[in-house]
């Protein structure tokens, strides 16, 4: 069962300084428009795991790129803040998005590959070698052309196999770059290396057995008077 930690700004820093490294390398093989190496002066947000032993979180870079890093020591998703498949209000902003496909089908697929070779995952372990399937591009019928499609394999279906794996490569056909990628392997596929960090954390459990009685002290509060018994009660003589 998955421990509960209580969360502390030293820790969450330890964890985001663990993990940038890795978040710079997969930008810089991607060659995404982002300044080498990242810093914590560029992350606008960082969302860490809140359980025992998963170095993990999602964090956003102040240029709206967003990445997930999974407890298992790898990139397992991104996404550029061009991306229309993650677009919170498309009816509004779809004009943002509008442009012409200039890539071929053959020419897509081609590219969502390469990305894929340039992180390091042979076809072996992303299945790519086989047919994908694909969404978009698009004609709206306001008019105008959404030039974003999505590469997807996952040739088997059944996730409990241990060959299962399904990969996700988003990709803007007019600019012919990569706007967004997700990455979901078998847990008994050994990919990437765990993290560590030198900061031990305090399990919640522990946090509140700890404070457990000090929540309602009031330091500033004034002194209370005990009296341990109660003054005798003096009636008014009858007239």
């Amino acid at each position: 069962m998955m421990e509960l930690i209580h969360m502390t700004a030293t820790y969450s820093n330890a964890m985001l300084v663990a993990i940038l490294p890795h978040v710079s390398d997969f930008t810089k093989k991607l060659d995404l428009p982002i300044v080498q190496p990242i810093t914590t002066q560029a992350v606008h947000r960082f969302n860490p795991c809140p359980y025992k032993g998963r170095i993990e979180g999602a964090l956003w870079l102040t240029n709206g790129y967003w990445f997930m890093f999974s407890y298992r020591g790898f990139v397992e998703s991104f996404r550029s803040p061009d991306n229309w498949f993650f677009e919170q209000d498309p009816a509004t902003n779809y004009t943002n998005y509008l442009g012409q496909t200039r890539m071929t089908t053959n020419e897509i697929v081609a590219f969502a590959r390469e990305t894929l070779q340039k992180l390091g995952y042979p076809p072996e372990v992303t299945r790519a070698d086989t047919s994908p399937e694909l969404e978009g591009s698009w004609n709206l019928k306001r008019g105008g052309h959404i030039p974003q499609c999505r590469v997807i394999w996952e040739p088997i279906k059944n996730q409990d196999d241990p060959g299962y794996s399904k990969v996700k490569v988003e990709i803007n056909a007019e600019k012919k770059t990569v706007v967004g990628l997700s990455l979901l392997f078998s847990r008994t596929n050994n990919i990437g290396t765990p993290l560590t960090v030198d900061v031990e954390p305090e399990l919640e459990i522990q946090h509140r057995k700890r404070i457990q009685g000090t929540m309602f002290i009031r330091s500033n509060a004034p002194p209370r008077i005990v009296r341990t018994n109660r003054p005798p009660v003096v009636k008014p003589d009858d007239d």
